[in-house]
């Protein structure tokens, strides 16, 4: 838990009057619970294991979807995110260069974002931008 506790507090730091005590209630909350994080960066590298590639915008969308259709019985696998990215008909395909990259030096291809999209947050190297998929 200490990893998501640490970027809690980078991310509030602006507007906590005690960061020491910040953490310590943040301790003090989880510390009877767990959290599993699933991020932009998974989903992202979920696509171009199916050999797509995303904006970031898309990610947040299939994102938001795995969340709203999430069943705490069931789980959620990485399967389960290649399958929503393939249902989802978002995205283009990969180009190889990208294809190779990301095999053979793990780097994700992201659609750069269009003009009404906020940059990407998640630090991930963009790949280019032609596309055989639908674009929302």
């Amino acid at each position: 838990m200490n990893q998501l506790i640490t970027e809690l507090l980078a991310a509030l730091r602006p507007a906590l009057k005690s960061v020491s005590r910040a953490e310590q209630l943040l301790n003090d909350y989880w510390a009877d619970k767990i959290a599993l994080l699933w991020s932009t960066k998974d989903v992202h590298r979920a696509a171009n294991e199916a050999k797509t590639v995303l904006t970031e915008e898309q990610a947040r969308t299939i994102l938001r979807s795995l969340h709203d259709n999430y069943h705490a019985q069931y789980g959620l696998e990485w399967r389960d995110v290649i399958e929503a990215i393939q249902q989802s008909g978002l995205g283009r395909d990969i180009k190889e260069r990208e294809l190779h990259r990301f095999i053979h030096r793990d780097v994700l291809a992201v659609e750069p974002p269009t003009k009404k999209e906020p940059p990407c947050p998640t630090g991930v190297k963009t790949g280019s931008a032609s596309s055989g998929r639908k674009q929302t």
